[in-house]
């Protein structure tokens, strides 16, 4: 489980000002589940994300976790190296390689047949695929996924949430998302929470009592359209955030 505690972030501008980034952040994942941040783009998610990784320091506030495992941090776009092959681009940081199962993590994340080939030119889903097999070498208590999907064509983005939702199934690794989508959030997500900007705050969060097996069909369902009409609620009771910046 990881749990944030009352998390501020406060920075000075080029101007000399004081920016109140994030204030009083607080929620929890609980093992073995997915989690998202659904925001407006300048709510100061992807500061979040990098703070619960320890790339980023926070000013004041806590953050906790049960696991001894890493908390691992994916960025908004899939960093592989094109002049490694997909089994070294997976080894990649890891200590010691032979602790780790590539071939079983290849299959995992749909690259079977693939760990000679070099990512060279290859798609933003191929390269996805990449960092999340290396993600999982880590062995971490969560990985936190920075809105991977915003450059990807609907094909794509499909394949990967279900890949997503499978991945968590077989092997229960938590993950948190930041995201300004929300049905992406809803097929994703067995929890959300809703964040505000100016400052990233936390107004809310939603349950998504969705089939834990999930197909693509789920976006048309009775349930789906309900709880996406109560996130658009939420926010447009927010006068000064309205839906800026949230995509359906």
């Amino acid at each position: 489980m990881l749990e944030v505690n009352n998390l501020s972030k406060n920075y000075t501008d080029e101007f000399g000002y004081t920016v109140n980034l994030l204030k009083d952040i607080s929620f929890k994942v609980s093992a073995g589940n997915i989690c998202s941040i659904l925001a407006p783009s300048g709510s100061g998610k992807s500061s979040l994300l990098k703070i619960i990784a320890g790339l980023e320091s926070q000013s004041s506030g806590e953050i906790s976790k049960a696991s001894n495992g890493p908390v691992i941090y994916f960025p908004s776009e899939p960093s592989s190296f094109p002049w490694l092959n997909v089994t070294d681009n997976i080894l990649f940081g890891i200590t010691n390689a032979k602790s780790v199962d590539v071939m079983q993590l290849s299959k995992i994340v749909g690259l079977e047949g693939y760990e000679t080939h070099f990512p060279h030119n290859k798609s933003l889903g191929f390269r996805f695929r990449i960092v999340l097999a290396r993600s999982l070498a880590h062995k971490p208590s969560i990985i936190v996924i920075d809105e991977p999907f915003n450059k990807m064509d609907e094909l794509t983005k499909d394949e990967l949430y279900q890949l997503i939702r499978e991945i968590n199934s077989t092997t229960k690794t938590s993950f948190l998302f930041a995201t300004t989508n929300i049905s992406e959030a809803l097929f994703l997500s067995d929890n959300i929470y809703l964040m505000k900007r100016s400052p990233g705050e936390i107004i809310g969060s939603v349950e998504v009592n969705l089939p834990k097996q999930r197909g693509l069909s789920v976006f048309s369902s009775q349930d789906f359209i309900q709880l996406r009409s109560k996130i658009e609620h939420s926010f447009k009771t927010i006068d000064s955030q309205r839906l800026f910046n949230i995509s359906i």
